[in-house]
């Protein structure tokens, strides 16, 4: 098997179009986001009071301690009752094999006695 190889480094116009063409769509988002960002530069319209400045300290604490609290809040919620029940959060633990999913917490013998015939309690009872 004979033939020539050929180190391909792509053509250079090629990369050079890529460029311009992401450079042209990066500016025109830029445009369009300066461009809306107008009306939130605008003056207090004539006859509505001044608004207060807001400290920077509790801008802060607004954009970004409200959601981290949420999130806190959220995963202390999430994590809680397997606490309080005493398992292991740990990751990498053994799963046991029997465990079984929303059954009885302590032992089968919680479950209720299967219904009798007579009882018909449950079930579609289709008949064939």
């Amino acid at each position: 098997m004979t033939g020539t190889v050929t180190n391909h480094t792509g053509d250079p116009r090629g990369r050079l179009h890529r460029a311009r063409r992401l450079l042209t769509v990066a500016g025109a988002a830029g445009v369009l986001v300066a461009g809306s960002a107008g009306a939130a530069s605008a003056d207090v319209p004539e006859g509505w009071d001044t608004p207060p400045s807001i400290d920077t300290g509790f801008a802060l604490l607004i954009l970004l301690g409200v959601p981290v609290g949420l999130f806190l809040l959220i995963t202390l919620l999430t994590y809680l009752p397997a606490m309080i029940r005493g398992e292991r959060l740990a990751p990498g633990g053994q799963v046991p094999e029997d465990q079984w999913l929303g059954g009885p917490r302590r032992s089968p013998n919680e479950l209720a006695a299967p219904d009798t015939a007579e009882s018909r309690a449950g079930g579609s009872s289709a008949r064939w």
